[in-house]
């Protein structure tokens, strides 16, 4: 991950309701949580549009594998307690539901890993995008 991929990511973020993420890949981390302001140093290369593109792309993909999302605006719901700390998620497994319209639509896990943090209680109103549970994939 290099620096273009974070700056995605913090247009990501910025573009979110979300006020923090995180991202994980390897040995290598970052954390952003949103209302705090680094200084800069030094002289910034300016990406052009088909880098930025597939820096935004990238960061998109590594939100996605890392954060289960909601695929749709309404009310999750746990599916049998699933979307604890600590349970185990398969790739393709239904973590929870999204009741909109009075239609239950499943939320399905893109990645197998451990569920680190659950962001999202059962019963709450959700936004398209939020991330609901944050999955260790290491």
């Amino acid at each position: 991950m290099d620096m273009d991929n974070i700056e995605a990511l913090i247009k990501v973020l910025e573009g979110s309701r979300a006020e923090e993420i995180s991202v994980k890949k390897g040995d290598f981390g970052v954390h952003i949580v949103k209302g705090r302001k680094a200084k800069s140093a030094g002289v910034r290369r300016q990406p052009t549009a088909a880098a930025a593109a597939a820096a935004v792309a990238a960061a998109e993909a590594a939100v996605r594998d890392t954060f289960i999302l909601a695929p749709m605006v309404g009310i999750f719901h746990s599916v049998d307690g699933i979307a604890k700390i600590g349970s185990d998620v398969k790739s393709g497994q239904v973590v929870g539901a999204i009741e909109s319209m009075k239609l239950l639509n499943d939320v399905v896990a893109r990645v197998s890993g451990k569920i680190a943090e659950v962001m999202v209680e059962d019963g709450t109103p959700v936004e398209y995008g939020q991330p609901l549970c944050r999955l260790d994939v290491a």
